[in-house]
């Protein structure tokens, strides 16, 4: 079991008990529409999902939880490559804790675990629309690298896509 902290969160594994609860947040309006998924979420395609990323060893999830121990968000790496050393990061917190900074702590120790635990070099990901949260990723020190304009269609209209890189050469650890 894995566990990771800072001084506003700790990541902790994902508890089938909270499934539910790690779905209704993806359903959310405030969560989906940044999200590369199309459409919601069902019970069996989710229960699908967290089978799969369990035992699949190209991913590391966790639950965000707050020191009152409240689940407030899920985040990750997927896509691991260690040969190549990079992955791709993953994180929502429910749209109930938004405001807390809990996701600037989940997304720096998510990287500290992924440049020091896994040994990566590079961490990179992918906002969809004008998505608020770049703000954070450039306050944690991710560079925005790339723009695909109208690359997704979600909703009855084209998104674009922001691409953001960070390389364990600039982190601060």
């Amino acid at each position: 079991m894995i566990s990771l902290s800072t001084s506003s969160v700790v990541l902790g594994p994902l508890c089938e008990d909270n499934l539910d609860a790690y779905r209704a947040a993806r359903n959310d309006c405030r969560i989906w529409r940044w999200c590369r998924q199309k459409s919601h979420i069902d019970e069996m395609s989710h229960e699908a999902w967290f089978e799969a990323q369990s035992a699949d060893p190209t991913i590391e999830m966790f639950e965000v939880i707050n020191f009152e121990n409240e689940l407030v968000g899920v985040c990750g790496l997927t896509d691991i490559n260690h040969h190549a050393q990079r992955a791709e990061f993953s994180l929502y917190i429910m749209p109930e804790h938004h405001g807390h900074g809990y996701a600037e702590g989940a997304l720096r120790t998510l990287v500290n675990f992924g440049f020091k635990e896994l040994n990566l070099n590079m961490i990179y990901g992918e906002t969809v629309g004008e998505n608020p949260a770049e703000v954070l990723f450039e306050k944690v020190g991710f560079t925005h690298t790339g723009y695909r304009p109208s690359f997704y269609f979600k909703d009855g209209a084209y998104q674009d896509s922001h691409l953001w890189c960070l390389l364990r050469d600039s982190w601060e650890f």
